[in-house]
Parts: C-alpha cells; sequence; structure tokens
C-alpha cells in the first residue's frame, strides 16, 4: 500500500491525465547523467542573488518570453492562470509564496547574504525543452550577468515549470552561477539533475510557504539560501521541515486525479483541445502560403 505521506509524483500523475485527455504519447521528460556544479565564488554574506520565477507579468499578454520586473517596489500580484499549480487545494494571490522578495531581503538586512540583484526575472513555462535550453536558459543567464548576480535561486510553479526552471539551474552553473531551486515537484527536479534542490512538500503553487505566513517563508528562504554554503556536490537535495496545513492524504490524492467521475469529461476536453490545435495549425499554415505567395 502506497504511503499516504510520500511525495506526489507528478511525472506519473500527468501521465495518466493526458492519456484519459486522449494522447497517446507519454511527455519525456528531461534527464541527464551529469550534473555540472558550481561552488559560489564569494561567502555566502558577499553574495548577489537573482530571484527566478515561472510566473508572468500581472498584465500577461499571452506571449511566452523571458521578462523582468524590479524587486522594489515589489509586485503585488503576478499572473499564474496560464500554469498547473494545484488550483483545488491552495491559491497564488500571495505572490511572496512562489517570489519571495520580503523574505530574502529581511534576511539581507540581517547579513544572511549581501542582498538581492536589482531585477528578479520570469522565465516562461515550455514544454519544449529545446526551447528552454536554446532561448530562454541563456536569456536568463544573460540578464543575471547583467544585473551582476554572484547566485541565483529559482522558484517554479507548475510540474513542467519545475522542468524549466531546473534545466535554467543547469545552464546557469554550466556557465559559473551557481542556483538553489525551492520547489514541490521532488521527482521532476531530481529525474532532470539539478545542483542544489530545496523540497517543500506543499502542493503546487506554494513552494516558498503558506500564503500570508511570513515566518514560514522566511525560514524556507533562509534555509534553501544555506544550501550555498552546505552543498559540496550536485543532486544536492534538502527537505523542509514544514508541513502543508491539511493531512496529507487529503491534498495529494487531488492533484491531476483520474477516476470515474471526471474520465469522461477529461476526454471531452482532450477532443476539444485537439481540435483547437488542429485550428491554429491550419490557420498557421493558411497564412504562410498567403505570404509564400
Amino acid at each position: 500500500m502506497a504511503d499516504a505521506n510520500a511525495p506526489v509524483p507528478y511525472m506519473e500523475r500527468t501521465r495518466h491525465y493526458y492519456r484519459a485527455l486522449g494522447y497517446a504519447n507519454d511527455y519525456r521528460w528531461a534527464s541527464f547523467d551529469d550534473v555540472p556544479f558550481t561552488p559560489p565564488a564569494k561567502p555566502l554574506s558577499e553574495l548577489r542573488i537573482a530571484l527566478i520565477t515561472t510566473a508572468s507579468p500581472a498584465n500577461f499578454d499571452g506571449d511566452k518570453r523571458v521578462w523582468s520586473g524590479p524587486v522594489l517596489p515589489p509586485p503585488q500580484k503576478l499572473f499564474t492562470d496560464n500554469v498547473a499549480w494545484d488550483k483545488e487545494s491552495t491559491h497564488t494571490e500571495d505572490r511572496a509564496s512562489f517570489l519571495p522578495i520580503e523574505a530574502a531581503c529581511e534576511l539581507a538586512s540581517e547579513g544572511l547574504f549581501k542582498g538581492l540583484t536589482a531585477r528578479f526575472h520570469g522565465v516562461p513555462t515550455e514544454y519544449s525543452q529545446r526551447k528552454t535550453i536554446e532561448d530562454g536558459a541563456p536569456e536568463i543567464l544573460a540578464r543575471v550577468r547583467e544585473d551582476g548576480a554572484d547566485a541565483a535561486v529559482l522558484c517554479p510553479l507548475c510540474p513542467v515549470c519545475h522542468q524549466t526552471v531546473s534545466l535554467v539551474a543547469r545552464h546557469l552553473e554550466t556557465n559559473g552561477i551557481p542556483t538553489v531551486i525551492i520547489g514541490s515537484a521532488l521527482d521532476v527536479v531530481e529525474h532532470c539533475g539539478v545542483p542544489r534542490f530545496y523540497f517543500t512538500d506543499f502542493p503546487l503553487g506554494n513552494p516558498c510557504g503558506h500564503p500570508w505566513e511570513s515566518g514560514m517563508q522566511r525560514e524556507i528562504v533562509r534555509e534553501a539560501i544555506g544550501l550555498f554554503e552546505m552543498a559540496k556536490a550536485p543532486r544536492t537535495t534538502v527537505r523542509s521541515p514544514f508541513a502543508w496545513k491539511e493531512d496529507g492524504a487529503i491534498w495529494r490524492a487531488r492533484y491531476g486525479r483520474v477516476d470515474a467521475e471526471n474520465r469522461e469529461r477529461l476526454l471531452k476536453l482532450g477532443d476539444e483541445r485537439r481540435a483547437r490545435q488542429a485550428r491554429a495549425k491550419q490557420a498557421g499554415a493558411g497564412g504562410a502560403n498567403a505570404r509564400a505567395r
């Protein structure tokens, strides 16, 4: 019998969900044998850290691209509806629960590290690993270098978000920027292979702590940043001591579930999605033909 409090198997859950939508081919998650690892070039107290999110700007127009925003003043809201965090178990109204600017600034004022860069950065969640590797990750690297970052902390939301930031972290490390991921999809991150991972066993959407609980958020960020000193080798995973406010057996079973009650609805959703994709592909082909003429 499965452990009701074991981490949610998001890759398996996603596979069953998309099969219920009517897709025959399973998504192939990124996985690497070798993991890059860059030790910090400075003591922790001297590190300038960049924050990276998979959320979109509050005025998101549907165009998926790398973007940046000022740390001060922090944004009140960001757009997250376009990624698959656990919308039944939690919410993302507290931006600090997934982009912990305030917690990080407090810790910097205490001397834990030097401070945040003037900007945080957003990387779009892509099913296409090639797009992240060839476009998103190099652009993030260019921006954090421009900002003078010594290290980066990445905070993903959904399962594929965790893969996206894992690919970005690998690229940053390969190019001399040490990283820590704070996230909740243990299987996705460890399957990909990253240098440092601080695992918070919460529903997807609040990797940095319960919404509105600033004390918890500060301690999670403190422990995660401590990995820059503590980790001595790649694939270092540390599990947060905090538990979600609900019993694990309740929220863990909800995400991406497939059962007799929703199987017909999911298949209909899949048919509708494929029809939209076919129309979009046809429209794109028509536009290309028109330009060719």
